[in-house]
């Protein structure tokens, strides 16, 4: 009797640019195929710059990445990246990775790829010398089963780390958004009260400006330092980020002219029910050192520049390292949805019983 062993090859591979139309497409094709994803519509559409924005970064080890191949035809269907970031846990880093945008080809799902991916890149990892890694997980989805049997098969601890309780989304414009996303009559009605951007009046924000990098770089460690759980930015990372074509960054300075706040966001594609829509990912907020009003100027800033970018949109999972109060005042929604972070701890890092702040970055 043949056995998927007969059909499949699980491999690493080095990734190289050439590899990114491929393996965008062969992800949105599994996102689009998702049965929750075509009852309630909300998918990113990996095209090859957002695969670009989450897999290019100079500090990427483009070693660690995983594929699928169909025998019969050597076709690639199965792909699992890893963003390789180091994690500070009470003032002490640690050499993880981010197995990232699992996806099987529809023609190929359960056919157990997903989790013989998984264990090879758990392989990988550890012979390149990685602490951990951590993933994360909506509990409606199937990434949290496989991420537990492929932590059973390989014998590693599988650690949650935090629960994250609530999504964030500014919406600028609700017909459109409604076209991708399955919205109640009455989500509907509510969000289209939180369409209007108030009037910035400020003079102290405005866009980024490459020369601002320093000082963006030296606001983002700040706030990694003070946090209890955190992930460690590349400065390469961060001036090759804000460089791209698809980020907006619009930044806060106080009177003397030093940039004492900033907010980083990148497009993506949307997509639901046969329509796509450019919408923005709230990768980075930086506003501690702000008071209300300020942050508020800046909120709105940013969500006039993404307008005229021809946004319908921003949305992020939301990390409560920053205050929310200013942004519900600039019609940001906050609303109930889970996400797990979990670490797959095969050197039994230490974890605190209680983590009372975190910063994390989602590529």
């Amino acid at each position: 009797m043949a056995t998927p062993d007969d059909y499949y090859v699980i491999e690493q591979f080095t990734l190289e640019d050439y590899h990114f139309k491929e393996i965008a497409n062969l992800i949105t094709g599994a996102f689009l195929a998702d049965e929750t994803a075509q009852d309630e519509g909300a998918i990113l559409v990996f095209t090859e710059q957002t695969f670009r924005t989450i897999f290019g970064l100079p500090s990427i080890d483009r070693r660690l990445f995983v594929r699928a191949r169909y025998r019969p035809t050597n076709e690639v269907v199965g792909f699992l990246g890893t963003i390789n970031k180091n994690l500070l846990i009470d003032g002490k880093q640690y050499k993880c990775g981010i197995p990232a945008w699992l996806a099987v080809s529809k023609k190929h799902q359960r056919k157990g790829l997903a989790k013989r991916m998984g264990l090879k890149m758990l392989e990988v990892g550890k012979a390149e010398g990685y602490d951990a890694a951590f993933s994360f997980h909506e509990p409606e989805q199937h990434g949290l089963d496989t991420s537990k049997a492929v932590a059973r098969e390989a014998d590693i601890p599988l650690n949650r780390l935090v629960i994250l309780e609530k999504f964030v989304i500014r919406a600028f414009d609700v017909e459109e958004i409604a076209k991708a996303v399955k919205l109640k009559w009455y989500e509907k009605l509510y969000f289209k009260t939180k369409e209007k951007v108030g009037k910035v009046k400020s003079k102290q924000v405005r866009l980024y400006d490459p020369k601002d990098i320093d000082q963006i770089f030296d606001l983002t460690m700040d706030l990694v330092i003070k946090s209890h759980l955190s992930i460690v930015p590349e400065f390469e990372d961060m001036k090759w980020m804000l460089d791209q074509p698809n980020v907006l960054c619009v930044v806060h300075e106080d009177k003397k002219g030093k940039i004492n706040g900033y907010i980083l966001v990148w497009q993506f594609i949307l997509a639901g029910f046969g329509n796509e829509l450019p919408f923005g990912w709230l990768d980075t907020v930086h506003a501690y050192n702000l008071n209300q009003k300020e942050v508020k100027d800046l909120a709105n800033f940013m969500s006039l520049e993404a307008i005229k970018l021809g946004w319908k949109g921003v949305q992020t999972p939301y990390i409560p390292y920053f205050d929310a109060k200013p942004f519900i005042k600039s019609n940001f929604i906050f609303f109930g949805k889970k996400i797990g972070i979990d670490l797959f701890n095969w050197s039994n890092i230490p974890i605190p019983e209680k983590i009372e702040s975190i910063y994390f970055i989602w590529r």
